[in-house]
């Protein structure tokens, strides 16, 4: 059990946002803390600050995800920003000394292999435990 638990969910079908949830919820102490954070990597203008639709883009994934998480019955705080995925998430864990990050990986195709993946970056630079969680094989059982 993890006092304070990341949950990076990312732009993923909405089983998956569940099944990670779900998951962080189950491993999380008694009274601790769920952030659920979502990155937003490239604003629409290529500009470096969020214009009108990008701050429209952060409202509408924080609503989503605040009703998301109140359809589970999970009290979390709702955490949007932008910036590289797995940086930023790095960043969130040690802003909120986070002892647990939860994650997705996905099947790698051949950016990953040229450029990295996030979760293999996460998962070299964190200074607490990650837990990365095969979505698709997990959803895949659940609905056995």
């Amino acid at each position: 059990m993890y006092d304070r638990i990341i949950c990076a969910i990312g732009l993923g079908s909405r089983e998956r946002a569940e099944h990670l949830l779900r998951t962080s919820h189950a491993l999380l102490t008694p009274g601790g803390e769920l952030s659920v954070v979502h990155v937003i990597e490239l604003f629409p203008s290529g500009h470096a600050n969020p214009d009108e639709r990008a701050v429209s883009m952060i409202g509408e994934a924080e609503e989503k995800l605040e009703a998301l998480c109140r359809r589970l019955g999970i009290d979390a705080t709702i955490d949007v920003r932008n910036g590289t995925a797995s940086k930023t998430l790095l960043l969130v864990a040690k802003e909120k000394k986070a002892d647990l990050i939860v994650l997705a990986t996905h099947a790698s195709d051949i950016f990953d292999r040229i450029f990295g993946s996030t979760t293999e970056y996460v998962i070299r630079h964190a200074e607490c435990s990650v837990l990365v969680d095969r979505a698709e094989r997990s959803i895949a059982a659940d609905k056995k």
